[in-house]
């Protein structure tokens, strides 16, 4: 409920946003292919950041235009603060003062002289760093990372990454279906070419340039792991979604007359930039959980909500030669536990002894070719702890972990 209250606020934001860039009735259109979009129906209800750095992106943007349009400080003082909130949900979102910056090359570069400028700029920054600063002291202490300062994972593109097929197929298929939906992606070329032909607005021709560094400054992420990195591309894709439909429809009614067909035509179009959008909605009444669901019921009857657990995982703690971020937080979420996550490439009865010296109470691993028979870990496993749960009989294999096992 936060995150759709949150997302209908993105979206009259977007709306305040866009019928200050283009003309009312592509803003409507715009403002309708923003809330049709898959990405909004994946994330707009999901227990994640994603919609909320979204709302205080799109605020940046709106204030920095008003500033642009008004030239009063407190619009800039305003954008700054936005920004600065925005980098608090997710640091990623900083990529927008490069979109501000290419704002101001191309329409009002005289301001790049004032020190206000610069002081806004470094004053959104005040807070996120000292953010960034307490999460790595949270992880020195108990090594909780989405290993943007330290440990953990590594978002960032390498030449290797970014020169692959799947850096340009992915990137390309997570744009066209989870933005577009695949039916905008005609309509928003028809609208790019338009905008080119206007010569406006001057926002896409800022946006679209710094969102292709960004994507490949966080290589590794967007084109694979990171879908919801591209949520940042949805109010560029609505406006030219757009102004590609506005400036269909406005063909069209040179040459249907009847307003009853033109009508229908625009519900179809509704319709068809919403289906792909309809596909995740019917698909998210489906019980996905599976394993998960199992061990989390599991570990929900044997074990009580104070003790702390270790779950493995399947990903690897250096996925090829790069920090990886492991940690898989449903099981920890289902069963409402707290603990620490094993990788799969770390797998051994030492760490475990580490964590039961920590206090962790029970062992659970949904997938059992990690503890395979005449393992160092099987055996371990076998001799010093409790099978409560196995995997042939209750989907889940869990063993109490006894708090002086032998070395």
């Amino acid at each position: 409920m936060v995150s759709l209250a949150v997302t209908l606020g993105g979206a009259a934001v977007f709306w305040s946003l866009g019928k200050r860039l283009v003309p009312a009735r592509t803003a409507r259109w715009a403002l309708i292919a923003y809330l049709v979009s898959p990405v909004v129906m994946t994330y707009g209800n999901a227990f994640m950041p994603d919609v909320t750095v979204l709302l205080f992106y799109l605020l940046t943007l709106l204030f920095f235009q008003r500033w642009l349009a008004q030239d009063r400080l407190v619009w800039l003082v305003s954008a700054a603060a936005a920004a600065s909130v925005a980098a608090l949900a997710k640091p990623t979102s900083l990529h927008v003062f490069l979109i501000m910056l290419l704002w101001l090359l191309i329409s009002a570069r005289d301001r790049l002289r004032r020190p206000s400028l610069y002081v806004g700029g470094a004053a959104a920054l005040i807070a996120p760093a000292a953010w960034l600063w307490y999460s790595h002291d949270l992880y020195l202490q108990y090594g909780n990372t989405f290993g943007v300062i330290s440990g953990g994972d590594s978002k960032f593109g390498t030449l290797a990454i970014c020169t692959s097929s799947l850096f340009w197929t992915g990137n390309a298929t997570i744009e066209g279906t989870l933005i577009y939906g695949i039916v905008g992606v005609p309509i928003a070329l028809l609208g790019a070419w338009m905008a080119w032909k206007a010569r406006g607005p001057v926002l896409l021709a800022a946006a679209f340039p710094a969102l292709f560094v960004f994507y490949f400054a966080v290589g590794r992420y967007s084109s694979e792991l990171g879908p919801q990195y591209h949520i940042f591309s949805l109010p560029f894709a609505a406006l030219l979604i757009g102004i590609g439909i506005d400036g269909a429809a406005k063909w069209l009614r040179r040459r249907l007359a009847p307003r009853a067909l033109r009508e229908v035509l625009a519900v179809m179009t509704v319709v068809l930039l919403g289906a792909q959008s309809l596909m995740i909605f019917s698909a998210s009444f489906r019980d996905t959980s599976g394993v998960y669901g199992a061990c989390g019921a599991q570990l929900d009857q044997v074990s009580q909500p104070g003790d702390l657990v270790v779950i493995g995982t399947t990903s690897l703690a250096i996925d090829r030669g790069t920090p990886n971020n492991y940690q898989e937080p449903t099981i920890f979420y289902l069963a409402d536990r707290k603990g620490w996550s094993l990788p799969a490439d770390r797998y051994s009865s030492a760490l475990l002894r580490e964590h039961v010296a920590q206090g962790a109470k029970y062992f659970v691993n949904y997938d059992p070719s990690l503890v395979p028979a005449g393992s160092e870990i099987a055996g371990w496993l076998a001799a010093d702890t409790i099978q409560v749960r196995s995997a042939a009989a209750d989907g889940c294999d869990i063993w109490m972990l006894r708090p002086a096992g032998p070395a």
